[in-house]
């Protein structure tokens, strides 16, 4: 089965380089520009797996994880968060919302694959 994810981020040219990176690795990938549409998503597409931006309009990623921990058929989806730099506090609070890992932007592809399978073979959520 191929695994799906689903790249929630308002900055297009991320969301972009996420979904090539992805579907050339064997992924379905549908993308989101916002929290909000990518709730929407979500519950629409059943993703294996979501990578998301933690600043974005209309919903932003702790709303968004929330708001997905709180559904029952998504709850342990595994999320992967998309950061412009490390920022230990940011970090901290949003493994408190459900997040399995980070990607720092700008992506290096074989860190972000390495990252994408370690939290696929863990499983996701442990909420």
């Amino acid at each position: 089965m191929t695994p799906k994810a689903l790249v929630v981020d308002d900055e297009e040219d991320y969301r972009l380089i996420a979904q090539e990176i992805l579907k050339s690795s064997g992924f379905d990938v549908l993308c989101s520009k916002d929290g909000a549409e990518g709730l929407l998503s979500a519950k629409k597409f059943k993703p294996d797996l979501i990578l998301l931006d933690w600043k974005m309009p209309r919903m932003d990623g702790e709303t968004f994880c929330r708001k997905l921990r709180e559904d029952a058929s998504l709850k342990k989806t595994p999320v992967i968060m998309l950061t412009v730099n490390s920022q230990t506090e940011s970090e901290l609070e949003a493994l408190h919302f459900g997040v399995d890992d980070f990607i720092a932007k700008p992506y290096k592809k074989e860190e972000f694959l390495a990252r994408v399978r370690a939290v696929l073979r863990r499983g996701g959520s442990n909420q």
